[in-house]
């Protein structure tokens, strides 16, 4: 039996803190269709073995209101299956689809019972066809996108029949800490937080009082680009760009769109810029049509979207991964212009040094008491006016419990955005997950139509 105790990292803190302010929730939604209904004790055990290759799932977040320490994952004495599983039959309807992406969105409003584990599976029967829906739901805290995708893997197979998946493994023991025992766990990890700063700080002083004696012109750049690294890092975004665009609420629209990869891919080639580059063209061009169609002018907008920095031995749980916040143009312009104009913007972004910084900023914000670091977190993230994610699924056929898997989209946080589109491809297709926020995008079956003949525009 394993006893795990382990302190929040600091990404996953921020993300569990910011959530007091609900606007900021960051619940990651993974849409999967299915081709009939899963059996469902054999998707009972899948489940029961996904909770123990990943005990992340079983543990809960236990934090202290009087230490600026990050929370710690305990594993919960009270872990019950049952909670997190639940299986709902839809009524009748003429779009099925519709229904299950609807359940979806109510999901995506709720906050977590953070006494517990934070997930939740929901499997949707009824639809037409004999089809079914599973919705899975994870706080941000527990994983990334990416992540998320790694640990759902041990819910599917690549054929109808897996045949012997081996003995089920260990459960971890529940071992909770006391009041007392928080407290001095607590104390202990500030105390070396603090005195890892100290270090740290003795060090970097005397190496930069080193550097500035022997290369003094060198040093003094160096201590300037920090200082404007740290400023830019933690300047206040200020109001969205769109004037028309501007409430937020705790609503959540899905809606989605379903796009050949093959096609995708080729209008990158002819372009020679990369699948990441159409798709954000595509948004650009859909968010400037759906102001223009409403008789509003947006020459550019505020994106916030995640970099990838995850490598081979990161685990799949946490957060790995850098906010990139930049600027695109969205005015009238015909398709390869756009796609030029935005490979510079993307390029500019992605290299920014203020990606590096990203790390050390956060793990100043995990130390902060949660209302303050809720503040600074909201003064960066509520000034977006849109959020975008890409990311890459399974590139081929699987299964769940002997029933294929049709289709899997991801519906991301919007986090203080208007929307959050999400691209995730799975076996040939690029499925688009729109999460609209109905009081800011007042009509999301409009902008998902505009989004539609944006991208149609680069895979004609």
């Amino acid at each position: 039996m394993t006893v795990r105790d382990e302190r929040m990292g600091p990404f996953d803190a921020v993300m569990y803190a910011i959530e007091s302010d609900p606007i900021l929730r960051t619940g990651i939604i993974a849409y999967i269709g299915l081709e009939a209904e899963p059996d469902r004790d054999q998707l009972t055990a899948r489940a029961e073995r996904l909770t123990r290759i990943y005990p992340r799932l079983r543990e809960r977040a236990v934090g202290s209101a009087i230490s600026p320490a990050p929370p710690r994952w305990e594993t919960d004495p009270n872990f019950n299956l049952d909670f997190h599983v639940r299986w709902r039959r839809l009524l009748d309807g003429e779009d099925a689809t519709a229904n299950a992406l609807a359940y979806a969105a109510h999901m995506g409003e709720q906050d977590f019972d953070h006494s517990r584990p934070l997930w939740e599976l929901a499997v949707l029967t009824g639809l037409s066809g004999g089809r079914a829906a599973m919705i899975f739901k994870i706080h941000h805290s527990v994983a990334d996108g990416m992540g998320g995708i790694a640990m759902s893997s041990a819910l599917f197979d690549l054929a109808p029949d897996p045949g012997d998946l081996g003995p089920m493994p260990d459960a971890p023991t529940p071992s909770p800490a006391g009041l007392v025992a928080r407290a001095v766990k607590s104390t202990k990890f500030s105390a070396s937080a603090i005195r890892e700063t100290a270090v740290g700080t003795v060090r970097a002083s005397a190496k930069g009082l080193r550097n500035m004696l022997t290369s003094p012109i060198s040093s003094t750049n160096t201590a300037v680009r920090t200082l404007r690294l740290t400023a830019k890092s933690l300047a206040p975004q200020g109001d969205p760009l769109s004037d028309w665009i501007t409430q937020r609420s705790l609503s959540c629209e899905f809606t989605l769109l379903e796009i050949p990869i093959d096609k995708l891919k080729q209008a990158a080639r002819n372009a020679d810029v990369t699948l990441n580059v159409v798709f954000v063209a595509a948004v650009a061009d859909a968010f400037g049509m759906y102001h223009r169609r409403n008789d509003h002018q947006l020459d550019e907008f505020r994106l916030n979207m995640p970099v990838n920095k995850r490598t081979a031995g990161d685990a799949a749980t946490g957060n790995h991964w850098a906010p990139a916040r930049f600027l695109v143009p969205c005015g009238d312009l015909d398709s390869g212009a756009r796609l030029h104009q935005v490979e510079g913007v993307i390029t500019t972004a992605m290299h920014d040094p203020v990606l590096d910084f990203s790390e050390i900023l956060y793990k100043g914000m995990a130390l902060l008491p949660g209302p303050a670091a809720e503040r600074l977190a909201g003064s960066l993230m509520k000034g977006v006016d849109l959020a975008a994610t890409n990311v890459p699924g399974p590139p081929v056929p699987i299964y769940t419990c002997g029933t294929r898997v049709t289709s899997m989209a991801a519906f991301a946080p919007k986090s203080g955005a208007a929307a959050n589109i999400g691209l995730l491809t799975y076996d040939g297709t690029a499925f688009v997950g729109i999460n609209s926020d109905p009081v800011g995008v007042a009509n999301p079956a409009e902008f998902t139509e505009c989004l539609a003949g944006a991208f149609a525009k680069y895979t004609a």
